[in-house]
């Protein structure tokens, strides 16, 4: 049997998280199972490079920066002492070696003067899985006879060069996959790292935010895998987020169309892309908890039957743009709400709901401050655009009447929407 597994922040996030890693990974290479494990940056430490990197822009490289050493000192010194509770002797000396180094590429890539904003931030916020993958995959040589084999995702997971949202070279990188890695898996299991890739000229992008699932499937996919198992803190796939709806319910099996509409409108459990590589050659999707691995939890696959139970998808830090055309006789010459989609496609702003009037277009979208700047730049000459911020989006799928009464009439609703089966609010915090 060939698996995939990935392993998120909060499942690597210290010591005791990396030990109980190896514990669920040992029944798999006893009975010498084929293993691919996909492991994201531990803790917080994305949230902490994205800081670094705004604090490395802000100000001009002559220029002391206090904020930046600060925060350079808080990533080093979490996976030193990291490293410094999981090893001793000869091995400690390797990882902090391996550290260093990744540490002083970090510095030296933080100064370089790219004028490309998203193309410096993924030559930045790879080093977070680089380390993390270094630190996990030596403690796993250390645990399991040195049967683990680290590599670099980079060279395998081949992509374009649209920064910060790499669209995957599908052919070339299974061609590599299957070439390269197939035969290592014969001797060895495999730890890679999740949301980075690589593009030909040895430059490195990522796959969207979260995108460690993304990772996880194209490995299964190029490699034809029996399944995936994404390792996560809660025990399977909930109806609504257990911290803010009291009473949620695990779905034990959904299908492949459901489970990408749940996503789709926001569910965080599975990265949105994760779904289709694995559709399309039938490989069965697992969502358990690394906290109790002994429950099966939930099972992604090829079943005719939808969801019996509606599903309540919260998507938080939302913005409303609010676009009015300046000049009405406009509105009949030219399809104006064609030229803000093209607009929005630019800039890659997601619609997560939009409505439309006589005079008036409202999309609901991600916060991205730097994008609705240059959206807004963009279209000035002929909308007025305005922007309410702290909303959140709610989407309930296959609702019922029990559900939908608890959601509508809501005093700081803005916008509601209705159809056969999904019903959608967005509302102020």
């Amino acid at each position: 049997m060939l698996h995939v597994f990935k392993f998120g922040g909060a499942s690597v996030k210290d010591a005791p998280a990396v030990r109980n890693v190896s514990t669920i990974l040992r029944s798999f290479i006893d009975k010498k199972d084929k293993l691919v494990i996909v492991v994201s940056a531990m803790g917080k430490t994305t949230n902490h490079l994205e800081d670094i990197f705004k604090a490395a822009k802000s100000k001009p490289k002559h220029e002391k920066n206090d904020e930046f050493e600060q925060i350079l000192k808080q990533i080093k010194d979490y996976h030193y002492a990291l490293a410094d509770e999981l090893f001793d002797g000869e091995r400690e000396k390797i990882v902090y070696k391996i550290l260093q180094k990744y540490i002083f590429q970090l510095s030296a890539t933080l100064k370089d003067d790219e004028p490309n904003w998203d193309k410096h931030y993924d030559q930045v916020i790879c080093f977070g899985e680089l380390m993390s993958s270094a630190i996990v995959s030596e403690y796993l040589k250390m645990q399991h006879e040195d049967k683990c084999l680290w590599v670099d995702a980079r060279r395998f997971v081949q992509t374009n060069e649209r920064w910060r949202e790499g669209q995957i070279d599908w052919e070339w990188s299974e061609q590599l996959i299957r070439a390269e890695l197939l035969p290592m898996l014969e001797q060895r299991f495999v730890l890679t790292q999740g949301f980075i890739g690589g593009t030909i000229g040895g430059k490195t992008t990522t796959l969207g935010r979260e995108g460690s699932d993304f990772t996880a499937a194209v490995f299964a996919y190029c490699l034809q895998a029996d399944g995936v198992t994404i390792w996560k803190d809660v025990s399977g796939i909930l109806n609504a987020d257990p911290k803010r709806i009291k009473n949620t319910r695990l779905f034990e099996q959904i299908s492949y169309s459901d489970a990408a509409e749940m996503t789709y409108y926001g569910a965080t459990v599975i990265h949105p892309k994760t779904i289709r590589p694995l559709a399309a050659k039938g490989i069965p999707l697992y969502v358990r908890s690394f906290l109790n691995a002994d429950v099966e939890g939930t099972r992604i696959g090829n079943f005719d039957t939808q969801p019996s139970i509606p599903s309540i998808i919260v998507k938080a830090n939302q913005h409303m743009l609010v676009f009015k055309a300046k000049d009405l006789a406009a509105i009949n010459e030219r399809n104006q709400l064609a030229y803000i989609h093209s607009e929005l496609n630019r800039y890659t702003i997601k619609i997560n709901l939009l409505q439309v009037s006589a005079t008036s277009f409202s999309v609901c979208t991600d916060n991205d401050e730097r994008k609705l700047a240059s959206l807004k730049e963009s279209l000035s000459t002929d909308f007025e655009l305005s922007v309410l911020d702290n909303l959140e989006l709610i989407t309930i799928k296959n609702y019922d009447t029990e559900t939908l009464k608890n959601f509508t009439g809501l005093g700081n609703a803005l916008v509601a929407q209705r159809s056969e089966d999904i019903f959608q609010v967005v509302v102020r915090k």
